[in-house]
């Protein structure tokens, strides 16, 4: 595996909204941390343990925006958006388990596969589905903020 496959966090990957900002920051350095150990040891019993403290935390994640996008009214007022965004979070985490469920030991290119869509997955999601809910929570905040001061 190779470093060049790490995705370091920048400000054009930014939402706007704290929380999910710190949790894409922490979820990029589990992948990144998770090549960095693969490469020292590849075994079944690591990627198994990698995979499932990467799945876990995402699904933490994945819980924090869809409750965001509950308190601000994303599946009310952009009710497809909302849809297709839960739809990735889903899909995201049924690929990892089928991915994990599926390597042995022997097969550490599908390690690095499975690695790569991470990396791939989490920068498109970001830069693309979840720019558009930060944008949309940002809004939200402004017209509270509006309302709490008029």
């Amino acid at each position: 595996m190779t470093k060049k496959s790490s995705i370091r966090w920048c400000q054009e990957m930014a939402t706007g909204v704290d929380v999910i900002d710190s949790q894409h920051q922490n979820l990029l350095q589990m992948v990144n941390d998770a090549y960095q150990e693969l490469d020292k040891e590849v075994s079944e019993i690591v990627f198994q343990r990698v995979t499932k403290e990467l799945l876990s935390y995402a699904i933490y994640h994945f819980q924090t925006e869809e409750h965001l996008m509950k308190e601000y009214g994303y599946f009310e007022e952009c009710p497809e958006e909302a849809a297709l965004h839960v739809d990735e979070h889903r899909s995201f985490s049924a690929k990892v388990v089928a991915a994990r469920d599926s390597v042995n030991s022997e097969v550490k290119e599908e390690m690095e596969q499975i690695l790569e869509f991470l990396n791939n997955w989490i920068l498109n999601h970001t830069q693309n589905v979840d720019l558009k809910l930060g944008g949309f929570i940002s809004l939200k905040e402004k017209q509270r903020g509006t309302e709490a001061n008029g």
